[in-house]
Order: structure tokens, then C-alpha cells, then sequence
């Protein structure tokens, strides 16, 4: 082993010095990878709520234009007995 007092490093001096920071940057890799996976999970979320929002305006969507296949018929019949009206006068 070397002499401390003349300046060489110990053994667990030496393990500390490279230790920590490889600790610190798994530490922060973990950390990092956590995050990452929430915001995996969250947008999953938003994803399935939206295709759900979308489904709903969809179906939203086939009743106003069944709502205006039945309007236009009424129209159409509407007109027909205006024509059949004047053609009485």
C-alpha cells in the first residue's frame, strides 16, 4: 500500500472517487427511465380517452346526418305538396 502522507491515494479513496459518479449517473438513468415510463402510461391514457372522444363524435356524427336525411324528405314532401297546391289554383 502507498503512504498517504506522500500524496498517493488509498484503495478506498480511489473506489470513492470513481464510485459516486458512476452511482450519480445510474441514479439519474434510473430516475430519467422512470419519468420516461409515466409519461409512456399517461399518453396511453389521453390516447384511449381521445379515441373514446372520437368514437362518441362520430356517432354524434351519423345522427345529425340521419337527423338531415329525414329533414330533406320532409322538405322534398313539403314541396311536393306546395306543387300540388299552385297546381290546383
Amino acid at each position: 500500500m502507498y503512504n498517504l502522507n506522500q500524496g498517493a491515494m488509498s484503495n478506498l479513496q480511489l473506489y470513492i472517487a470513481v464510485g459516486l459518479p458512476v452511482i450519480a449517473v445510474l441514479t439519474s438513468l434510473v430516475i430519467s427511465l422512470v419519468q420516461i415510463s409515466a409519461l409512456r402510461e399517461e399518453m396511453r391514457a389521453i390516447r384511449e380517452e381521445m379515441r373514446t372522444q372520437i368514437a362518441v363524435v362520430r356517432e354524434d356524427v351519423r345522427e345529425i346526418r340521419e337527423d338531415i336525411r329525414e329533414i330533406r324528405s320532409d322538405i322534398k314532401l313539403l314541396t311536393g305538396k306546395v306543387y300540388e297546391l299552385m297546381g290546383q289554383k
